[in-house]
């Protein structure tokens, strides 16, 4: 799984990214992100460039705006907070965030927010401690948290979201794939596409918000058990 690896590679970088005294935390909230590929993805791109060469701990993530598949996030760092421009298959840092907005935001940043010039942009932004942590409470969730598709339409192919048409579990991870190809690994970009016409007959199951996964803290998401049901 993805995910799965995304930690692991994340969990090798600390020693050398964070100081001692503030791995076991740094853990933690990898570990609380463990099933979200947007965060992880922003996590790992984090600790392997270290902005500004600061060996410091992410100890928050919290979410500005969201806008056509693109997560404007917020990392708060024990010393810092960055903010950052994220999809399903990039990381782009904008700048330093903090009491302070970034003094420098390139103008398609903030055309692409809406705002038309520096000064909106910075009534817009307010301060880390009033920015929401990501995921929040309640939060509407309106697009897929691993692929990005929006409600209603069909994930990303791969997206370990996706709910399976035939047994109902994580097409990720159940064997139908191996079933319908009759096969027992798939290791040609040929099997990926028969499969891909085979869910195409059968009908898959675009994303709806109750297939997504829980994260500590909040009430969103089904339980395994319910996710199988």
């Amino acid at each position: 799984m993805k995910t799965e690896n995304l930690v692991k590679e994340i969990k090798t970088y600390l020693p050398f990214a964070v100081p001692e005294t503030d791995q076991a935390s740094a853990v933690e909230l990898v570990e609380k992100y463990g099933k979200d590929e947007i965060v992880l993805c922003l996590l790992r791109d984090y600790y392997t460039a270290l902005p500004d060469a600061f060996e410091e701990a992410v100890t928050r993530v919290s979410e500005l705006s969201f806008k056509q598949d693109v997560h404007f996030l917020v990392l708060t760092t024990t010393g810092h907070s960055w903010l950052y421009a994220v999809t399903v298959d990039s990381v782009a840092l904008i700048g330093e965030y903090g009491v302070e907005v970034p003094g420098e935001v390139p103008p398609e940043v903030m055309y692409f927010l809406g705002w038309s010039t520096l000064k909106e942009f910075h009534e817009n932004c307010p301060s880390v401690e009033k920015l929401k942590e990501y995921p929040w409470e309640g939060m509407p969730l309106t697009h897929c948290p691993v692929c990005g598709v929006p409600v209603g339409e069909e994930h990303l192919l791969g997206c370990v979201v996706e709910v399976c048409p035939w047994c109902k579990g994580q097409l990720k991870s159940c064997n139908c794939r191996f079933e319908k190809l009759d096969v027992e690994e798939i290791e040609t970009a040929e099997q990926v596409a028969t499969f891909a016409d085979l869910l195409a007959e059968k009908g898959r199951i675009p994303f709806l918000p109750e297939q997504a996964p829980a994260y500590p803290g909040t009430s969103r998401g089904l339980d395994e058990g319910d996710k199988k049901a």
